[in-house]
Formats: C-alpha cells, structure tokens, sequence
C-alpha cells in the first residue's frame, strides 16, 4: 500500500507543480527577448552570425513564468545574450506551426541554432548560474549532452546516480538518439529500484510516461519494450503473483499501448474473490483505463472500502497542499491544484459507487466528502462526473439548489459552469429518469 501512495503523491504533486513558479512574473516576456517576429529574428542572427536562442513557452507553464522571473532578468544572463545571440520566445499554443516543427514536447524547451541549424536543446527549469553554465558551453562547442553523460557514469565503486541516469534518457530522446535511449529506459526499468527504491513513484508515473512516448516515436523501443513486458508478466495468471510485477506488468501495457491485454487480463479474474485484494493494489494502474472505456461499475470493484479510501486520499491532499511555494500567491496555487486533484479523485469513486448500484455506501461517502471540502466546487465535481458516468439523480438537483450553492462566491466563467451543469442534468433526468430506475 505504501509504493501505492507514493505513486498517488507523485500524480498529486505534479499537478501542484504545474503551479510553482507563478510569482508575480509579468504576462509581458522579459526585455532580454526580440520583438521581431520568428523568422525576422532568426535571419537577424543568421546575418549578424550570432546564436539564434529560441525559448518555447505555455502561458499556463508555471516554471516558464519562474524563469521569466528569475533567470530571463539575471544580469549576467542578460549580458551573454546580447553580445552573443538574438532570443526569441514562442507560444507553444499560439504558434502551433513552429513548436511542431521544432518538436517541443516539454516547456520550457531552450534551443541553440547556429548558422540555421540546430546545435543542442535544454528542457526544464534553469536557474541563472545553470543556464549560463549552457551558454557558455555551446559557445565553446560543447553540447549538453555531454555533461549528462559525464555525469550519468556515476563515481564508481558499483554506485549509479539513477536521476543522473534518467535525465541521460530524457536527454538522448531530445536529441533523436531514439535506440540509445531505449536501452537506457529499459536498464533503468530494471535496475532504477536496486539503486534507488524511493524512485519507484516516479518509475511509474513520469518515467512509464516517458517511455510511452519513446515508443510512439520508435517501433524498435516498442518492440523492446513488449519483450519486457511479456518477461514481467509470465506469472500474471497465478493469484499469488508479485503484487509488484504485476503492477510493472500493467503499466508496460500502458507504455505499449496495449490496452486489450490489461482489460482481457481483468475480465477473466475481476469475479474470482481470490483476486480481490490484488485488485485493490492495482487500482491506480486500473481506474483511469476502465474509466475511459465507460466500465465505472467496475472502477467500484477496485475500491472494497470507499471509505477508508476517502481518508487517505484527503491525507495526501492535505500533505500536498500543505506544501509551501515561494509567495503566497503560488501557495495558493498550489492548494487550488491539490484541492482539484482530490475533487476528482473523489468524484470519480463516487460515480463508480452509483454505477456499481452501491447506493448507501454512495451516499455515505458522498456525505463525508462534503464535510470534508463544503465548496460548491466539490458539489459541482460530484454532480458532473455522475452525470458523464451516466448516473444522474433526481437528488442531484437539490444539491445544485443547497446552501453551499447559493453562498458561494462565483465569478462569471463559474456561473456560465454551474448554469450548464443544470441544464445537463435536467434534460439527462426528463430524457431517461433517475439513473437508479434504469438500473434496477
């Protein structure tokens, strides 16, 4: 249970991340960043032989905004660009045609062009002295893939610095090293815990994401990566398999896109009572897969005790949330993001209790969850991840009609919400009739 939770805190943390870094940085970019347009700028560099620096940014990216903050204003950062390059930003959303052609999957992503071509490519937060560190090194000829390297051998002695590992994959992908990179992945599947065993949340969130969209791009790392796949689950079909190895088996499903097998694969045991409490391990590998298939009355299977699952979910958001950023405005952020991670978790399990015709425990634990966060944000999530579940309740009305509705302080955008999630909900209710009915 305990690796369980810390895949769930690693999920929860994530979202809260998105956040950190928003600080009081302006929407306007920093000044050390050209006007002119894209390919103005970059004939700019070309003509006056400098470096072409592109940085490619969201504006709901919050580490881009803690760049813009920090280290886009650094005086020494400022200095090397202007001697040295013409910088340019693009808005991964607005200028769609460029962020495809530049292949940006992360933000922020910084690019070295040289003479029209591609040099090297950093991705994620840099703190002043870190992106000067770069800088200064593609000056001298130096790409940072060498460094990653350098630092990946470790320092001997049969000791590996795993994240130095990992960031050696994430770097030979960026770099279109796609077979190399496979390896890496794959000798960090299987040794990354031996080293390391805190990593294992990451492993299998973060890490399994990235080895999924390795494999969309190479057919060899698929092919790798079903051949470890097919290794880890030769005992899927014993009851007393490895909880872990099935849960590795189940998420290298997920990296090869091949959803039939997990769902063949928990169609053949999902009755057998033998299986119960390995079931309820997987949950999190499960959910999101039999929630996008529209199988919610099977998500309940997953969750024996929905309330003791309620609190250990409120455990890990109140532990999140709890979390401090560098301001007050990005700790609230950040509590936002928790607060909307535990809202749907908790809808989603609620659906799940009303699909499964578990109308009492449905109840109950609707009732706790409401004590536990009385927002009209709560009630809102409740009600429409019912309502797309398929599960709509007559009752459901009078809780868009309750105290907590009518005494929340709702912004436009959030009035326009709850305005529409009435109309759903009484044209679901006038069409087919308490979802209950239909069940019975």
């Amino acid at each position: 249970m305990m690796r369980f939770i810390l895949v769930l805190a690693v999920l929860a943390l994530s979202c809260a991340a998105v956040a950190e870094g928003f600080g009081h940085a302006s929407s306007e970019p920093p000044a050390v960043f050209d006007k002119r347009s894209y390919t103005d700028a970059k004939k700019a560099a070309d003509a006056g032989k400098k470096w072409f620096i592109v940085k490619a940014t969201a504006v709901w990216c919050g580490p881009c905004k803690k760049m813009d903050a920090t280290t886009w204003v650094d005086d020494k950062v400022i200095k090397w660009v202007k001697d040295n390059a013409v910088a340019v930003v693009v808005d991964v959303d607005k200028q769609q045609d460029i962020a495809g052609d530049l292949a940006i999957e992360a933000m922020p992503t910084m690019i070295a062009f040289k003479d029209g071509q591609e040099f090297d490519r950093v991705v994620g937060y840099k703190a002043p002295a870190e992106l000067l560190e770069w800088l200064e090194g593609i000056a001298r000829g130096e790409k940072s893939i060498e460094a990653v390297k350098k630092k990946a051998k470790g320092g001997g002695g049969g000791k590996e610095d795993i994240q130095a590992r990992f960031n050696l994959a994430k770097k030979l992908v960026q770099d279109g090293q796609l077979d190399l990179a496979t390896d890496e992945y794959i000798w960090l599947w299987q040794h990354m815990l031996e080293h390391n065993p805190a990593m294992y949340g990451v492993r299998g969130s973060f890490m399994a994401r990235d080895m999924k969209r390795l494999a969309v791009r190479s057919k060899e790392a698929t092919q790798k990566f079903t051949l470890l796949r097919d290794r880890t689950g030769q005992e899927i079909q014993n009851s007393k398999v490895d909880p872990d190895d099935l849960s590795d088996w189940l998420v290298l499903n997920n990296v090869i896109g091949d959803r039939k097998a997990t769902l063949d694969w928990f169609d053949k045991v999902k009755d057998q009572g033998k299986w119960k409490p390995l079931l309820a391990r997987q949950a999190l590998n499960l959910s999101p897969i039999l929630i996008e298939e529209n199988r919610w009355a099977d998500v309940a299977r997953l969750y024996p005790d929905p309330m003791q699952q309620l609190d250990r979910d409120h455990e890990l958001f109140r532990l999140t949330a709890e979390r401090h950023g560098p301001d007050e405005e990005t700790r609230k952020i950040m509590e936002e993001s928790s607060s909307r991670f535990f809202r749907e978790r908790v809808a989603q399990l609620y659906a799940a209790l009303l699909a499964a015709a578990r109308e009492k425990e449905a109840q109950t634990y609707a009732d706790q969850a409401r004590k536990l966060d009385d927002s009209a944000a709560m009630v809102q999530s409740l009600v429409s991840t019912a309502l797309d579940a398929g599960q709509a309740r007559t009752f459901h009305l009078d809780w868009l009609q309750s105290e907590t509705i009518k005494k929340a302080k709702l912004n436009s955008d959030d009035e326009a919400a709850l305005k529409d999630l009435r109309t759903r909900l009484d044209s679901a209710i006038k069409k087919g009739g308490d979802a209950r009915k239909e069940s019975k």
